[in-house]
């Protein structure tokens, strides 16, 4: 996911802006976290769902009350904390590669170069502010896009000392 956003949803001299709000793009990626995450980005867990089904899934963001959780279906959601446990067991690899992904989205930080795959190539810019699943970047021209966490990866990969 990537898309163009606007400062503001106020309406232009030619109507509502056809793209989303800097706050709409905030929602769409979780929103802002107020406190670092509880538990790491990246764990598997397994969790028991509302209609009590158990499902595996990858932590991408917790506090003490709430989990988003990457599952194993396919779709985020943000569930109980007190309803998601450790997995210990042989992740999918599907699961595996959103993972690494969610590992490292937690490393990267606001003021950081990065890249991202968009249709029609490559784009750099720079993290103006993480969410729970992705950012807001600015790009070289100004222009603020919101990126989901799978898209993202670091504009200079530092060697591991």
């Amino acid at each position: 996911m990537s898309a163009k956003i606007t400062r503001d949803s106020a309406r232009s001299s030619e109507g509502p802006s056809s793209r989303p709000s800097i706050d709409a793009a905030r929602r769409r990626l979780g929103g802002k976290p107020n406190v670092p995450s509880t538990r790491a980005p990246g764990v598997a867990v397994e969790a028991v769902l509302r209609d009590g089904s158990k499902r595996k899934g990858v932590i991408l963001w917790s506090s003490d009350r709430e989990c988003d959780v990457w599952f194993d279906d396919g779709a985020a959601r943000r569930i109980r904390a007190s309803a998601v446990t450790s997995f210990g067991g042989g992740v999918p690899e599907e699961l595996a590669r959103i993972a690494a992904e969610a590992r490292l989205f937690a490393l990267l930080a606001p003021g950081e170069r990065v890249r991202w795959q968009r249709q029609n190539g490559v784009a750099e810019g720079c993290i103006v502010e993480k969410c729970r699943y992705g950012a807001i970047v600015v790009t070289r021209d100004g222009r603020l896009v919101a990126v989901g966490f799978r898209r993202l990866w670091p504009a200079i990969v530092r060697p591991l000392a």
